[in-house]
């Protein structure tokens, strides 16, 4: 049996481990939330200004229509105007690497979360097991201490 100093100085060590993943968790848990806030404001912000970008360019394209009259204006105001619509996330390949990089991000960040808990869960087993072995040696120590008390006594 480990002597208590050297159970009580692992499960220092233990519990200093605890703490150490629980300020771990606690940071990534942190990350993951300003990770998803960019994400979503990503995708509002994206939203709603091509909502915008777009309905200017509907009412631009509305007004050339009714401020210009010649045979032929709507097939070449659909040419000039074509294509510039602004795009979303999943049409626009630049906002869809950026998504896509957030993530990959989150998913990172979700996998460190898993380990340090498992970790974490480990860490926690190991301190239950030293109390208890730390309890079961002070008693052993108790019981030979009154054994002997005893034996002193006869």
């Amino acid at each position: 049996m480990a002597s208590l100093s050297s159970l009580r100085s692992e499960l220092n060590y233990w519990n200093g481990q605890v703490n150490e993943l629980n300020a771990k968790i606690k940071q990534l848990k942190k990350r993951r939330s300003d990770v998803e806030n960019v994400k979503k404001l990503l995708k509002s912000t994206t939203n709603d200004r091509s909502s915008g970008v777009n309905g200017k360019l509907k009412l631009v394209r509305n007004k050339l229509n009714t401020a210009i009259s010649y045979r032929g204006k709507d097939a070449q105001l659909n040419s000039i105007l074509s294509g510039k619509d602004e795009r979303l996330i999943g049409s626009d390949d630049n906002l869809t690497s950026s998504d896509n990089e957030l993530q990959k991000e989150l998913n990172d960040v979700d996998r460190k979360i898993r380990e340090a808990e498992s970790a974490l869960a480990t860490a926690n087993r190991k301190v239950t097991e030293i109390k208890a072995a730390i309890a079961a040696e002070e008693r052993r120590q108790r019981e030979e201490a009154a054994r002997k008390a005893a034996e002193a006594k006869n």
